[in-house]
């Protein structure tokens, strides 16, 4: 299983995008700098993954120390058919097409099939009881190894677990609301944000994210190439915000999340980020504002400055602005002031 991880993941996950990603989540504060995503996703990988069922071939796994399916295997073997059953009828991949390579939406996709196969299986565990008792004594015997997982920083270890945790409980309410039969219309109009995952009523009303565009930053930058452009969604917000160290005023801060674009440019070593959210309303978007404050503060150990409509920070090799305009919220972070003002005034431009 190793070795097939190893020989997929250029191919899944190609050298340039990790390296993106690696800088993206450094800048933001949500990954320690010099971090090897690839080898963490490797470790991470190897450790979790008990079964596996691949859409691209049909073959379905499960990881087993001996010659018959443990109580545990078994377990693991109701989730991974459900995932077989759910590409015959609905074609994983084409499922996961519809995303159209915007995170917030893939991983809430990702939620809605692994959140369907979590409660089958818990379905089988509830008509087995039984198994019940060599799956207890597995986690007790420590069979299930979690000291990857444990150590990752919260923004890869949580995204990793949304799927199976939020996921289940999206599955759930759609169960409450119409039965096994609104879980199948879901493969056929499917989640679009992780809002509608963690407030299933938002996706059961249709409350469809705001699509946020950015201005020309290449052309208000001078020398800076866009390196990744893309959203973070409720959910990582979420966990952006909970840098503060208050993790009930992130949530209730990122609940009121509406749409979000970021992009991440660069020349040479040095990065400029811009981000701009959009929120249900203009307390919200104060609210988020006070809790990205407190993020930024706590993870730069220096305060924002107060001008007009903007927050300033500046300490060593970083200058921060936030600026607010109605519901909408702007976040840049930049080598220095000049780079970070000529990045707000891109938006005024437009």
């Amino acid at each position: 299983m190793q070795q097939r991880l190893l020989d997929d993941f250029d191919t899944d996950y190609p050298p340039e995008d990790v390296e993106a990603d690696a800088r993206l989540l450094e800048v933001f504060g949500l990954m320690p700098a010099a971090t090897d995503l690839k080898q963490l996703y490797l470790d991470l990988l190897t450790e979790q993954i008990a079964g596996f069922y691949d859409p691209r071939t049909g073959d379905l796994y499960v990881i087993s120390g001996g010659t018959e399916l443990s109580d545990l295997d078994e377990w693991t073997y109701a989730h991974e058919v459900t995932h077989a059953l759910q590409d015959q009828a609905f074609d994983l991949e084409a499922i996961q097409d519809r995303a159209n390579d915007v995170d917030d939406a893939s991983l809430a996709i990702a939620a809605l099939v692994e959140g369907d196969a979590t409660a089958l299986g818990n379905d089988y565990l509830t008509e087995n009881p039984g198994l019940l008792l060599g799956i207890s004594q597995a986690l007790a015997e420590g069979d299930i190894d979690a000291s990857q997982l444990e150590k990752a920083p919260p923004i890869i270890a949580r995204t990793l677990i949304f799927p199976y945790e939020a996921g289940l409980s999206f599955v759930t309410a759609l169960r409450e609301d119409g039965g096994w039969d609104a879980v199948d219309a879901a493969y056929a109009d499917p989640p679009t944000s992780t809002e509608q995952i963690l407030h299933p009523e938002k996706y059961l009303d249709r409350d469809e994210p705001t699509t946020v565009t950015l201005p020309n930053l290449e052309a208000a930058l001078d020398g800076y190439r866009i390196l990744d452009e893309n959203n973070l969604g409720e959910f990582q917000t979420r966990v952006l915000l909970e840098g503060s160290g208050d993790t009930d005023a992130a949530i209730t801060a990122a609940a009121g999340w509406d749409g979000d674009q970021y992009a991440l440019l660069a020349s040479g070593e040095d990065e400029v980020l811009v981000w701009e959210t959009a929120w249900d309303s203009e307390a919200d978007a104060e609210e988020f504002v006070a809790a990205l404050r407190a993020t930024d503060e706590t993870r730069f150990d220096a305060a924002y400055a107060e001008g007009e409509g903007t927050l300033a920070l500046t300490t060593d090799g970083q200058s921060a602005r936030i600026e607010i305009e109605d519901s909408r919220v702007r976040y840049v972070l930049a080598p220095t002031p000049d780079l970070a003002d000529a990045a707000l005034a891109a938006f005024a431009a437009v």
